[in-house]
């Protein structure tokens, strides 16, 4: 069989560098010729990477054919878009992490058809992949020469990770420092909110104590691929219930009449039970419906597990739902399921919108996250009460705890009212009495860690305060995962004792212990390329002087420095639109943020002509703005960039409680595709956040660092420097993730 037409041998090829990759092509031999569905095989192709890289994938090729690759990562197959580049090229960046070893098989089609039936085939693990057809009734005998499966991290063993304890500067800056939010009077303080109270237990019985190893075939049993789906009805009615139906099938599942659905496929140790749970935002469980269900998977040839979850919808708006499957002791979800569906004033119309289904994530959690330190914040909220499941997995160890906030936007922004405080009162100390600095800098320091063992005593609960203490030496790396609860500042969380534990003179906030936040449905990628040529690094030159930040500008020298190439930059709200519709790697913005109370309401970036005297929202740039720009992906796309984006700016890492519909730079550019988005959870200090970001910059396209081991250098850089700035700042992102420079063409090489 010959090659597709127009397609000559020797036009797959692989560009990056030389020193950093191995690679091998063979291509595809000359009696090759399409299959049934039109697809023909080019070349096979294996690149393994001795340090952390990105490579070009090309195919030099005629322009009336679709191309393609075939990869599996994490036991997940994925199939790798060829985009055209002109010139009768057609390529995709692959990033690698140092070590990796990636196996390749490039096809090509001459209709979308065939691309659509690899698509298919990736889904299923077929291609020799895996796939449905092939589960095994008995676990794979491993060969002779096979590595055994890694051991199991013992958290509990000398050698563990003991972080140093930390001694905390003060959260405030003296008269001469300034913060990074505009000079705007502070809100009034938030009326005390209701205390949380323990939420009722599921009415399932609670879980089975978790097994000795972990699942999803992570110590050598098979993964079974299975599909799972989740229904609701085409209309959703303000007020009135509705079942959502979750099923789990060894086989393809037809969609039931009158729905709208979202199918994935995920692979499920058949051995263990599945505990299914939904999240919600805009809507509600009816009474005596669970968040939890545990199942199983059904044997082959039985009828699908079909579990029912009775929801009412809130006022009219848009409602969320989001499922997760997962298999303990990981937590980490093996597949997540979202839905997003309007909902309709009960009125007698038939006034619909579009239901957007998500097929948020469908992977084996890598077994380096899932060995990590782990919280699960779980979350649904309904007119603004609010049920948080809190789950807390530390080696083998899992504990949960559920409790309900009555008002949970009062008690969040309660907490933000206490750190204003605290803030301020440091700040008057200090300008009454500068002899007073090192006594009110011990007063911050007491005062914020008695407002984070609050916030731990009230949502986390005995046993998972327990566990947390018992090993609280030994956390780092510590990854938080949810579905969406974005607004408690869980990195000054302090970890207290609990039950007969006894107390410690050191201090253990959360966010010193490595915390980085990772959310479900959003790309987690360990490698992110930043070609220099895609870097936008913006800070405004403020007409208002009281807004001047003197050290903003040292941020985006540090970029420089390190990238050898001025960045590029935005003066205004069009600008910086322009840039995201073009295009980054990396996005820097250092200036002022704030909370915006008047219509666009919502999180806003201040640029230089912002003036709080003609505040007309002209000069600035919005969360909705953000939402526009980037709108939400429906799955996250195998082989697409996945940009890194840093908002040096005031209170522009949390999302504000209640909101039905989506808000906040945080969800907007995860939702939109950024692999790492990192923002202030409160107003910060111009120094201070200098030399935060400095630090970070340094240490991870200097040095090469993860971005949890540059966050940890840069919390310590500002700790030491005497401030609590350290721990606002709120870090979306895989801690094991890489961000790797790469060379512009007719660029410097770097």
């Amino acid at each position: 069989m010959g090659l597709v037409p127009d397609v000559p041998r020797g036009t797959v090829d692989v560009e990056g560098d030389g020193d950093s990759l191995d690679v091998r092509i063979d291509q595809a031999p000359a009696d090759v010729v399409p299959d049934e569905h039109g697809v023909t095989l080019l070349a096979d192709v294996v690149l393994h990477a001795r340090a952390d890289t990105v490579v070009t994938l090309l195919v030099r090729a005629g322009d009336g054919f679709h191309y393609a690759a075939l990869t599996v990562r994490d036991g997940i197959a994925e199939l790798i878009r060829l985009e055209h580049q002109g010139d009768r090229r057609f390529g995709a960046r692959i990033a690698l992490a140092s070590g990796e070893t990636l196996h390749l098989t490039v096809m090509a089609s001459g209709a979308e058809a065939g691309i659509a039936w690899l698509e298919a085939q990736a889904a299923v693990g077929g291609m020799g992949m895996g796939g449905a057809t092939e589960v095994a009734e008995e676990p794979a005998v491993p060969t002779a020469d096979a590595a055994p499966p890694p051991a199991t991290p013992d958290f509990e063993g000398d050698g563990a990770f003991a972080p140093e304890p930390v001694d905390d500067g003060p959260i405030g800056g003296t008269g001469g420092f300034r913060s990074r939010s505009p000079g705007l009077a502070p809100p009034a303080p938030a009326p005390a909110a209701p205390g949380p109270v323990p939420a009722a237990p599921p009415a399932t019985a609670p879980p089975a104590p978790a097994p000795s190893s972990p699942t999803g075939g992570m110590d050598g049993a098979t993964p079974v691929p299975a599909v799972v789906d989740a229904e609701v009805p085409s209309r959703v009615v303000a007020g009135v219930a509705f079942d959502a139906v979750v099923r789990l099938s060894l086989e393809d599942l037809a969609p039931t009449a009158g729905t709208a659905r979202r199918q994935a496929r995920a692979r499920f140790d058949s051995s263990r039970d599945i505990d299914v749970a939904m999240q919600l935002r805009g809507l509600a469980f009816a009474d005596g419906t669970p968040p939890v269900i545990t199942t199983s998977l059904p044997a082959r040839g039985e009828d699908p597990r079909r579990l029912v979850f009775r929801l009412i919808p809130d006022s009219p708006g848009r409602g969320h739902i989001t499922v997760t499957f997962t298999q303990r002791p990981v937590v980490t979800p093996l597949a997540v399921l979202a839905l997003s569906a309007p909902i309709d004033p009960d009125d007698g119309s038939d006034a619909t919108g579009d239901t957007r289904l998500v097929a948020a994530s469908v992977s084996a959690p890598p077994r380096s996250i899932a060995d990590l330190p782990t919280l699960v914040i779980d979350e649904s909220i309904s007119r603004g009460r609010s049920e948080l499941l809190i789950t807390a997995k530390i080696g083998r160890q899992v504990v949960t705890n559920s409790v309900h906030l009555d008002d949970k936007s009062a008690y969040v922004e309660g907490i933000y009212a206490d750190l204003a405080a605290i803030r301020s009162a440091y700040r008057q100390t200090v300008e009454d009495d500068p002899d007073e600095a090192e006594e009110a800098a011990d007063t911050v320091r007491r005062d914020v860690r008695t407002l984070g063992a609050r916030i731990a005593q009230d949502l986390l609960g005995d046993d998972v305060n327990s566990l947390l203490w018992s090993r609280r030496r030994r956390i780092s790396q510590l990854v938080l995962q949810t579905s969406g609860e974005l607004d408690i500042p869980w990195e000054i969380v302090h970890l207290v004792p609990a039950r007969r534990q006894r107390p410690d003179a050191e201090r253990y906030f959360l966010g010193d212990l490595g915390l980085t936040r990772w959310m479900y449905g959003t790309t987690h990628p360990t490698v992110l390329p930043v070609d220099t040529g895609r870097v936008v690094a913006v800070a405004p030159e403020y007409i208002d002087h009281n807004l001047a930040l003197p050290r903003a500008r040292e941020e985006i020298q540090t970029l420089g420095d390190l990238l050898a190439l001025t960045p590029r930059s935005a003066a205004d709200p069009a600008a910086f639109r322009q840039a995201i519709a073009d295009g980054f790697d990396l996005l820097h913005f250092a200036g002022h943020g704030r909370w915006r109370d008047a219509a666009p309401r919502g999180q806003e970036i201040a640029f230089a002509a912002f003036s709080a005297d003609h505040d007309d929202g002209t000069a600035s740039y919005t969360d909705s703005d953000a939402r526009r720009d980037l709108p939400e992906l429906d799955e996250p796309q195998a082989g697409a960039s996945a940009p890194f984006v840093f908002l040096s700016a005031c209170d522009v890492g949390r999302l504000r409680s209640g909101a039905t519909g989506l808000g906040g730079f945080a969800e907007a550019f995860l939702r939109g595709g950024a692999g790492v988005f990192i923002g202030c959870s409160w107003a910060v200090r111009d120094d201070v956040t200098a030399l935060f970001v400095r630090t970070f910059y340094t240490q991870t396209l200097g040095e090469r660092a993860t971005v949890g081991e540059a966050v940890l250098a840069a919390r310590r850089a500002a700790r030491e420097s005497g401030d609590l700035t350290s721990l606002a700042f709120t870090v979306f992102a895989d801690p094991r993730a890489k961000l790797v420079p790469t060379v512009r063409a007719g660029g410097a090489d770097h």
